[in-house]
């Protein structure tokens, strides 16, 4: 019998695939982007638009721990974790969640792109600012 790979596998993989890339040729290829598609049709033109705008920062306190934060297309920042599919946004508990129409949102999506192509800003901050942040989840 063979395994089915879980969605969470696949793109892990692709991410894989996009930094190898962009390591190598500074460029994604056609086909992955195709098959990134094929898993997040809804979310990787929006995840790729927040990388252009440079809208994803990885934020890092003083300790070492350290979040993305994601502007949103209305200009709302969203936390994201570093290995957790969970975003604040309404998208995430619609699509995700609830109509589990999405893998992951736009925001995530973004944060993990971001990192694989090694595009994504660092913000250094207190420890204080990320408990801050992290207190104030929705």
């Amino acid at each position: 019998m063979s395994r089915v790979p879980d969605v969470s596998a696949v793109v892990a993989g692709l991410l894989q695939v996009v930094e190898e890339q962009q390591k190598s040729s500074g460029t994604i290829s056609p086909e992955v982007l195709r098959s990134l598609n094929l898993v997040h049709s809804h979310s990787l033109t929006n995840a790729l638009d927040l990388i252009d705008g440079n809208k994803v920062t990885k934020v890092v306190s003083t300790s070492g721990r350290w979040v993305y934060q994601v502007i949103g297309s209305s200009g709302t920042p969203y936390v994201c974790f570093p290995h957790s599919v969970f975003c604040q946004c309404p998208a995430f508990k619609f699509s995700v969640l609830k109509k589990r129409e999405s893998v992951i949102c736009k925001h995530v999506l973004a944060a993990r792109l971001a990192t694989a192509m090694g595009v994504t800003e660092e913000k250094f901050v207190s420890n204080e600012y990320i408990v801050d942040v992290l207190t104030h989840l929705d």
